[in-house]
């Protein structure tokens, strides 16, 4: 059996939000694409990797350095490549929340706050799903974001593609369900088989898991 020229497209933050409190973020991607996708059936071409550079937090810059890490091993990986989107402030008014016996009021105050949103990786996704089409037989997303059902659809239904889901959620949304052929569910038995090793190196030389990573948080 011929096997199907297969593209993956992870949608980071959708698949970082499942890892953010499991001891499972040193994540090889190309190892999770190869347990979800019998390799009889699949020859992976490529893997691109959806992201923004996250923002400084105060005076601490840990998130940067560790993503800056995370970007070393997965550039290890010699058929992905990282297609970055932006972080951009936005301004949001809310009436300021009290705390009070354990539980919180709504005042009458108005306020304004800023807040961090990653943006174009959706528009980044649609894209090269649709501008890859004449070079993949299978399409499969990461991610359980209802935002890209349109171009699974368009490349399902235009393209005569094959469509896939890799969802970092235990449900999968009924929409991303409905434009796809098949759907598998991330499970932490196959992300603990997934990991980089916690010594690695690359030109520049050797790098380390961050050993937080390694932790559990509530």
């Amino acid at each position: 059996m011929k096997k199907s020229k297969t593209f993956i497209y992870i949608d980071g933050f959708n698949l970082y939000y499942r890892l953010k409190n499991t001891p499972y973020k040193w994540l090889n991607l190309q190892k999770l694409s190869e347990a979800y996708l019998n390799p009889k059936e699949h020859d992976i071409i490529e893997i691109k990797y959806f992201t923004a550079r996250v923002k400084r937090k105060s005076d601490n810059n840990s998130n940067i350095i560790k993503q800056n890490i995370y970007l070393r091993a997965i550039r290890t990986i010699s058929n992905l490549e990282i297609i970055f989107g932006q972080f951009k402030k936005r301004q949001i008014a809310g009436l300021r929340c009290h705390y009070e016996n354990g539980r919180y009021t709504e005042g009458t105050e108005l306020v304004t706050i800023s807040k961090w949103e990653e943006k174009e990786s959706d528009v980044n996704v649609a894209t090269h799903i649709t501008a890859d089409a004449s070079q993949y037989d299978c399409a499969v997303l990461i991610s359980n974001d209802t935002d890209l059902k349109t171009p699974l659809r368009y490349a399902k239904e235009n393209f005569k593609k094959t469509v896939g889901i890799i969802s970092p959620r235990r449900n999968i949304h009924i929409e991303l369900m409905n434009v796809s052929h098949f759907q598998k569910r991330i499970s932490n038995k196959i992300l603990e088989k997934c990991q980089f090793p916690e010594r690695m190196a690359d030109t520049k030389g050797e790098f380390f898991c961050p050993p937080e990573w390694k932790e559990i948080k509530e």
